[in-house]
């Protein structure tokens, strides 16, 4: 376990997905029970395929400097200058140099900056003068990557405030290459059903305020699980070993047991794959306890900024004491697994998000209700 001096908060949350322009209608489309995927064209040619598209025609990095600034409102006395920028995303800016090569039908007026990860960093730091910046890219887990980091930070007292953004933007290469591989379903996505055939593909914006000090309406990053079981470049340990090791290491990080888990927000991804073996890691080490959803049936898979997006509605759950449903769940793969087919008011200590990757890529993150001093 890593040497810890200074506990570590969420104070805020700005988002943005599918399912709403606001971490709060988020949540609300959440409980609802109503899935934000519509079919989209013009992605894949001459077909039609559910997506998760955020509703506005604004431009992704217009939206993203918006909820950069909506943060910072939340968290008056974050000052960019004395705080550090970590972004995870999986595209960065290659929806801008798809646009400038379907436009031109070339590459001569795309320049390596403009489509590098970093690039949203980049025109962040720009805009708002943050005092350094760092980009991380590990598939869907790399604005997981990005909060563990920031925990670090924070920790050992290297950094008072950090930014955390999670950003990826629909785009056709992403689209195509999930849909080559066989795992886009055509179908809006049925996380952790028997009958379930695939993801949906979907863009999102999440921005974490996470410091050490704590507010009134905040709660604790007690504990981040890393793990590599590097089995193979697109599928998971067939007996979720990865997936284990992540979970494990976050809960004694935060000094915890499954038993006082009482929700997990699953990866749930809906392919064939990651459901299967993450339901059989979660029920070795947490039995029939927790509470276990994946929102991806409603927001889509948001790829890199899965993992910074789900915390902010794990967050939504301690504070408002709900869980939300598991939509489009009708024949669960596991029976052993608890399953909420409606939301279900509970008083949420502690949750843990699972951010799981090609490449073998896992990370747990538990979060708690502040204990008072």
């Amino acid at each position: 376990m890593r040497d810890k001096k200074s506990k570590v908060y969420l104070n805020a949350s700005s988002c943005a997905c599918a399912a709403g322009m606001t971490i709060e209608e988020i949540f609300e489309t959440l409980l609802s029970g109503k899935s934000a995927i519509v079919q989209q064209s013009g992605y894949i040619d001459n077909v039609s395929i559910p997506l998760g598209k955020i509703p506005s025609d604004d431009d992704f990095f217009e939206i993203v400097h918006a909820n950069v600034a909506t943060l910072l409102s939340k968290a008056p006395w974050f000052d960019p200058d004395e705080t550090m920028l970590l972004v995870g995303s999986s595209v960065g800016g290659m929806c801008r140099a798809e646009e400038k090569f379907f436009a031109d039908g070339d590459f001569k007026n795309i320049s390596v900056e403009e489509m590098s990860i970093h690039s949203i960093a980049d025109e962040v730091q720009q805009k708002f003068g943050f005092k350094s910046a760092l980009s991380f890219s590990t598939a869907c887990t790399s604005s997981s990557i990005a909060i563990d980091f920031a925990y670090d930070l924070i920790s050992r007292e290297l950094y008072k405030t950090v930014v955390v953004i999670g950003a990826d933007e629909l785009s056709r290469s992403a689209v195509n290459g999930f849909d080559r591989l066989g795992i886009a379903s055509r179908e809006n996505t049925r996380p952790f059903d028997v009958e379930r055939n695939g993801i949906n593909v979907a863009e999102g914006i999440a921005v974490l305020a996470i410091s050490s000090v704590k507010t009134v309406e905040c709660v604790e990053i007690m504990g981040c699980g890393v793990s590599s079981d590097a089995y193979n470049i697109t599928h998971p340990h067939p007996e979720g070993e990865g997936a284990k090791a992540a979970m494990r290491e976050a809960l004694a990080k935060a000094g915890l047991d499954g038993s006082q888990i009482g929700y997990i927000n699953a990866h749930g991804t809906g392919t064939v794959a990651n459901d299967e073996i993450e339901s059989v890691a979660i029920e070795t080490i947490f039995g029939k306890n927790p509470f276990v959803v994946s929102t991806k049936a409603v927001t889509g898979h948001t790829l890199g900024a899965c993992g910074a997006l789900e915390v902010a509605i794990s967050a939504m759950s301690i504070l408002h004491r709900t869980i939300p449903p598991c939509v489009n769940l009708k024949s669960p793969i596991n029976v052993s697994i608890s399953h909420p087919l409606t939301s279900v008011k509970a008083e949420v200590n502690y949750v843990l998000s699972n951010a799981f990757g090609f490449g073998g890529g896992n990370v747990s993150i538990v979060l708690g209700r502040p204990h008072a001093d």
